[in-house]
């Protein structure tokens, strides 16, 4: 096993530690500090190179500040819970995860055409704090573990999800009529095709353009039929009264 536990005191070695003998970074010491630090930005830093390249508001800087700035908040619980022997080791590892809730909810955004843009980001932000907190406590198999997880969930699973999307019969649009008489006309066109509308709502957003925008949700009916979904988006905007339509996402 990989564990060490002494039956006086209860101390757990990391797997980690105890794989290379490293046990002594265990403890509150110049070399374990220099070593979770190195840590927190190489994991924080390995995750956000992920969003920058993707262009996302939390990017590369962000994400080793948040990783680092929980450890940095851990190992200092972690420092007063060994000195005083007083107080609760998980105290402000707790406020680190509720408190980036409003870093992660300012980046969730509604755009205005109803798309939910940062969702992602701001659960990346949290998974990113917690790992700051794993390396912070000394729990490093689990902080290299998650952070190689975390990287793949973000790197790899979009295309995963992508090809599901892609072959999902449920289809929303976001589509700019000229008038508001061209909706009817656009139901009676998808109901033709075997579309069953799921929802329509109007962006108001667009009440000074001149345009009728909608966000429509539909479910294609007929399961014989394999819906392509960049096919009837350009079927759609080939229609004579649609300025602009497209898919969200």
């Amino acid at each position: 096993m990989f564990f060490s536990v002494a039956t006086d005191s209860f101390d757990v070695v990391d797997p980690i530690l105890k794989l290379f003998g490293w046990e002594t970074l265990a403890d509150i010491s110049f070399s374990s500090i220099i070593f979770r630090l190195c840590l927190a930005l190489i994991c924080g830093g390995i995750i956000g190179f992920e969003r920058a390249k993707k262009h996302q508001a939390a990017g590369f800087r962000t994400y080793i500040l948040v990783c680092l700035g929980s450890a940095i908040a851990m190992s200092t619980n972690d420092f007063i819970s060994r000195t005083t022997h007083l107080g609760d080791t998980a105290r402000l590892g707790a406020q680190v995860i509720s408190g980036i809730g409003f870093l992660g909810a300012g980046t969730i955004l509604v755009t205005s055409r109803n798309q939910i843009k940062g969702l992602t980001t701001a659960a990346g932000l949290w998974a990113c704090a917690c790992l700051g907190l794993a390396v912070g406590i000394g729990f490093y198999t689990l902080a290299i573990i998650s952070t190689i997880i975390i990287a793949i969930v973000l790197a790899v699973l979009p295309f995963i999800e992508n090809a599901f999307i892609k072959n999902s019969r449920y289809f929303e649009i976001h589509i700019e009529f000229q008038t508001q008489d061209n909706l009817k006309e656009f139901i009676t066109e998808v109901r033709n095709r075997e579309f069953q509308i799921l929802s329509i709502e109007r962006n108001t957003a667009y009440s000074d353009s001149g345009l009728s925008v909608y966000s429509i949700a539909m479910r294609m009916q007929n399961k014989k039929i394999k819906l392509n979904h960049k096919a009837f988006i350009q079927t759609f905007s080939e229609l004579d009264y649609v300025s602009f339509v497209e898919e969200i996402h």
